[in-house]
């Protein structure tokens, strides 16, 4: 049996996608590899069948987006734990996986954010790579560098795929947390992201935006719902003009409230006491898990 499952989701990023899969099948760990494209129409399914007939590879007809696709390949998987990566990005080291592997050494544990680096954006690791000695909690992890426990990602809900692009990991790790398990953090070697020419960064503003507003509608108790909006709109605005596109900001605020409207029903608050938690996690960095566990239900038992 496979300890992992190693889950990339595609769509026509054939020459990527190709770079991607052999790093993978370099990883020392017993590993099945799962390709999940999202309808592409570039020839992707037959280059994996032809170049890689280890890999597994399911093909939809039409496109979904990613959020739907990471969702349905942590359904397929065979292995207790799923590391999800992008097409555009690399293992820097063999021993990644299997290091990884050890971070689940704690039945809290239901994901890890794996250190990874945005190459050619910035400089340095971007999530940071934990001491060899240290169980530490964070608030959230890049859909790009993430293991998750596959039994509690299932029993937490998954990823909302009313987000359709960006935004979806802070809504589950908040749910994570309500459900009694943490994101830890990662001490392998980094993952290293190489942001593909082909990103719509307009489609991501406009979706960045919308998600923060409905991420606060779902899940964020009132009062402090109010509070909360507020500040993600006067960030979505600031940061619309900082980037200077202003406008694909301000469409997907509008967006974001519209959809909370017609989704008013799948809001379900998560304790504040969690919330609260999450945020000093995410103001304050990364907290000693013997600290954070005593604040947590046990797992699974609040999952939705």
């Amino acid at each position: 049996m496979s300890e992992a499952t190693i889950l990339i989701t595609t769509r026509n990023r054939r020459e990527e996608l190709r770079r991607a899969i052999a790093s993978v099948l370099e990883q020392r760990a017993v590993a099945e590899v799962l390709v999940v494209d999202d309808g592409s129409s570039d020839g992707t399914r037959e280059m994996v069948e032809r170049e890689f007939p280890s890999v597994r590879v399911h093909r939809s007809e039409e496109a979904c987006g990613y959020i739907v696709q990471r969702n349905r390949g942590v359904g397929l998987a065979s292995a207790p734990v799923v590391v999800v990566m992008d097409d555009d990005a690399v293992f820097s080291s063999p021993t990644t996986v299997e290091q990884t592997l050890a971070d689940f050494d704690h039945p809290r544990v239901g994901a890890v954010a794996i250190p990874h680096v945005d190459v050619g954006v910035q400089n340095g690791v971007r999530t940071r790579r934990a001491g060899a000695g240290d169980a530490l909690v964070t608030s959230e992890f890049v859909g790009t560098a993430v293991a998750l426990r596959r039994d509690a990602f299932l029993q937490t809900g998954g990823f909302r795929e009313s987000f359709f692009h960006q935004g979806e990991e802070r809504d589950f790790c908040m749910r994570l947390l309500a459900a009694g398990w943490v994101v830890r953090v990662g001490r392998a070697e980094p993952i290293e992201h190489h942001p593909s020419p082909l990103r719509d960064v307009r489609r991501m503003d406009l979706y960045g935006r919308r998600n923060t507003i409905l991420c606060a509608f779902w899940n964020e108790p009132l009062p402090s719902l109010l509070v909360r909006l507020a500040e993600m709109t006067a960030q979505g605005l600031v940061s619309g003009v900082h980037v200077r596109r202003p406008g694909a900001a301000v469409r997907g605020l509008l967006l974001g409230y519209a959809a909370c409207w017609h989704e008013r029903r799948q809001r379900r608050p998560v304790p504040r006491d969690v919330v609260r938690l999450f945020r000093r996690l995410w103001k304050r960095g990364p907290l000693p898990l013997a600290a954070v566990e005593p604040l947590l239900p046990a797992p699974g038992g609040v999952a939705r």
